[in-house]
């Protein structure tokens, strides 16, 4: 696993997908039947080999993604004083009062890609403190990579670490931890190619594990941190709702309500958070990468009328999945801790399998959180949506159809069965007595 790692860390370049793909695949089954034959080694010896592994591509500029140049270009203008929210990088490059050196202009500039240069940038608050970290300490690529990777090889430790503590308090094997803790996509993706995911589950994880121990207050604090990480755990709070009843969920949406407003006041105006909205929303209109639902809309859509729907039915599919979690909200049953979790997990999977735009880390979040069931397509497509890669492998970026069809046939198939096994009439019901009953830590029962 280590030489393979290093290997596809500093000797595989991007274009290179059958040298890739090979290499994850060995590494995957490598993964999968060293976890399933040394469970009697203890957490301690798997947590050690776990931060080596990402200590292995600590040094290596990320391969699979130039995210990073964006990272670091939005942590130097907040060191420099410029709010990063203010400025596309085309309306700054232009400036060259601001810039009297190559390594803004040259190196972060042109390593970014196209659509990144006309586009404010879309990450929220959070994720701006931790760019400015390198951003404060060094003046050059590498040493700013390095340190935001040991930022995410914390987080993930902290991941593994909470997650651990929530297999404990659902009374299952905490040697579940290691499918989301040595699996190859989340190093490769978080301590590999720096994407800020793993800082928002290890908070998401976080206020999941302070949920269940009735410590609301120090949950919703951890949700907002989440937020304003990634915006996604917004859709997450109906499943908070259900567990906490209407008096604490009150409580406990204002609070969250209040927290995320507040850590947005230290970058954000209404200007500054309507431009940050504006490149979230270029995400449904323009972005299409590795698709299911969408891509046969958009077939359909151009043997009808000629032309690519993406405008029109991104949107609209991401109404549909909104309203599809919070339907999932209401009528999944809360009988013990573990239907929280499992109701979180399908929001996301939802959201993504109607989403115009699916990479590789967006799955990351679906795969902790089904290391704590008993569902696997989470693993499997850990697998799978590696081939989306290909697209880097041609320089018009196009993916193999094949390989997509492939990814979502396998993955569609093996959730429909696990569905059909392990759905049981109970899992379903609205519970609005319950909900209106004072909670009690008493009924939060943690059977499996």
């Amino acid at each position: 696993m280590a030489a393979l790692f290093t290997g596809i860390s500093y000797f595989t370049p991007r274009e290179n997908f059958v040298l890739f793909i090979s290499q994850y695949i060995i590494l995957f089954g490598a993964f999968y039947w060293f976890w399933l034959n040394k469970q009697q080694w203890s957490f301690q010896i798997f947590l050690l080999i776990a931060i080596v592994l990402r200590l292995i591509s600590i040094a290596a500029l990320p391969e699979l993604s130039d995210d990073f140049y964006r990272f670091i270009w939005d942590g130097e203008l907040l060191s420099r004083g410029i709010n990063p929210f203010a400025h596309t990088p085309d309306e700054l490059i232009s400036y060259s009062k601001f810039y009297h050196d190559d390594y803004m202009r040259e190196v972060l500039y042109h390593g970014m890609t196209e659509l990144s240069h006309e586009h404010y940038t879309c990450y929220p608050v959070v994720n701006q403190i931790a760019f400015l970290i390198p951003a404060l300490l060094f003046d050059s690529i590498v040493p700013s990579v390095v340190c935001l990777k040991i930022i995410l090889i914390l987080a993930d430790i902290g991941s593994i670490l909470i997650g651990k503590k929530i297999l404990e308090h659902l009374g299952l094997s905490t040697h579940k931890v290691w499918l989301y803790g040595l699996n190859p996509l989340i190093i490769l993706e978080f301590s590999g190619n720096l994407h800020f995911e793993g800082l928002m589950i290890c908070f998401l994880l976080a206020s999941i594990y302070f949920l269940m121990r009735w410590r609301w207050f120090g949950s919703a604090i951890f949700m907002s941190l989440a937020v304003h990480t990634k915006l996604l755990p917004l859709m997450l709070l109906p499943f908070v709702m259900k567990k906490l009843r209407w008096r604490h969920s009150i409580a406990y949406v204002s609070l969250v309500g209040f927290m995320v407003l507040a850590i947005g006041l230290i970058l954000l105006n209404e200007q500054f958070f309507h431009n940050m909205m504006d490149s979230v929303n270029e995400y449904f209109i323009r972005f299409e990468f590795n698709a299911s639902v969408f891509y046969l809309i958009r077939e359909i859509g151009f043997m009808v009328y000629g032309w690519d729907l993406v405008q029109i039915v991104g949107p609209i599919l991401s109404t549909i999945a909104t309203i599809s979690i919070l339907l999932v909200a209401a009528v999944k049953a809360y009988r013990n801790d573990l239907d929280i979790i499992k109701g979180m997990m399908f929001a996301f999977v939802i959201y993504h399998l109607l989403s115009t735009t699916v990479h590789p880390w967006y799955i990351a979040p679906i795969l902790v959180l089904a290391s704590f069931t008993n569902y696997k397509f989470g693993l499997i497509w850990s697998l799978l949506v590696m081939l989306s890669y290909f697209a880097y492998s041609n320089p018009e970026f196009k993916e193999l159809p094949a390989f997509v069809i492939t990814e979502y046939v396998v993955l569609y198939l093996v959730l429909f069965l696990e569905l059909k096994w392990n759905t049981k009439k109970d899992a379903f019901g609205l519970q609005i007595k319950e909900f209106f009953q004072n909670p009690s830590s008493k009924s939060t029962s943690t059977s499996n």
